[in-house]
C-alpha cells in the first residue's frame, strides 16, 4: 500500500512540474511576442518624425510653392475627382486611393516626389511599402480642417468594417477597416496592426482636437485586375 501511495504522489508531482514548465514556456512566448510587437511599433515611431500633418484651418497657412503644371505620366488617369481640391495642377500619380463612403478619390505620388507633401496631396509616409509587395503597409497622411488640400477631413465618418480601395499598377486592392485609434500629436505615430497581413494605414488630425491624431487601420480583403 505504501508503494502505491508513493507512486501516486510521484505521478502527481511529475504532472504538476510538467504543467509548471508549460506555463513558464507559454509565458516566455507571450512575453517575446509582446516585446516583438512593441519593438516594431517603436521602430515605426522613429519613421514619422516631422512627417505628420498639422491641423490646417486656412489656405493662408500653407507654404507658398508653385505646383506643377504638366506631367508625362501615361500609366494612370490623372483627372481624379476629389471632394476638396480646387487646384488645376496635374501630378504624376502612381496610384489612387478611393473611399466610397465619403466620396473620396485622390491620387498619390512616388514617395520621392517633391509634391509628396500634405500641403499638396495625400502623402505617402516614409516607411511605407506599396500594395504589390507581400505583407505591404501603405501609409497615407493628409490634412483635416478647412482648406483645399484637407482631403482627409471626412475620415471621422468612417467606422470599423468600412471599405477603401487602392488602385496601383492595374490592380484594384480592397481593404477593410479593422481598428481606429487616437494618438497624441507629437510628430510621431505608432502603428499597431497585424504585420502578417497586407495593410493600409490612414493618418490625419482628430476632429475637434488640436492635440490628437487618428489612425485608421485597414487589412487587405482581396485584389483583382481592372
Amino acid at each position: 500500500m505504501l508503494k502505491k501511495i508513493n507512486f501516486k504522489t510521484s505521478t502527481i508531482l511529475s504532472f504538476g512540474l510538467i504543467l509548471i514548465a508549460i506555463g513558464v514556456l507559454l509565458g516566455f512566448i507571450e512575453y517575446f511576442m509582446e516585446k516583438k510587437d512593441f519593438v516594431f511599433s517603436q521602430m515605426n515611431l522613429s519613421l514619422f518624425e516631422n512627417e505628420m500633418p498639422e491641423l490646417i484651418n486656412s489656405d493662408e497657412q500653407l507654404e507658398k510653392e508653385e505646383p506643377p503644371i504638366d506631367n508625362n505620366d501615361s500609366t494612370i488617369d490623372n483627372t481624379i475627382e476629389n471632394n476638396n481640391s480646387s487646384s488645376d495642377a496635374n501630378y504624376d500619380y502612381i496610384g489612387i486611393l478611393e473611399i466610397p463612403k465619403i466620396n473620396l478619390k485622390r491620387g498619390f505620388l512616388n514617395i520621392k516626389s517633391r509634391y509628396n507633401k500634405v500641403n499638396y496631396n495625400v502623402t505617402v509616409i516614409q516607411g511605407s511599402t506599396l500594395p504589390n509587395k507581400e505583407k505591404s503597409t501603405l501609409i497615407l497622411a493628409a490634412h483635416s480642417g478647412i482648406c483645399k488640400v484637407c482631403y482627409f477631413n471626412d475620415l471621422y465618418k468612417l467606422n470599423v468594417g468600412d471599405i477603401a480601395y487602392v488602385y496601383y499598377e492595374n490592380i484594384k486592392y480592397k481593404y477593410k477597416i479593422v481598428d481606429i485609434y487616437e494618438v497624441e500629436k507629437d510628430g510621431t505615430v505608432a502603428i499597431y496592426r497585424d504585420y502578417t497581413k497586407s495593410g493600409l494605414v490612414l493618418i490625419t488630425c482628430t476632429r475637434n482636437s488640436n492635440t490628437k491624431q487618428t489612425v485608421y487601420i485597414y487589412e487587405l480583403e482581396n485584389k483583382e485586375s481592372y
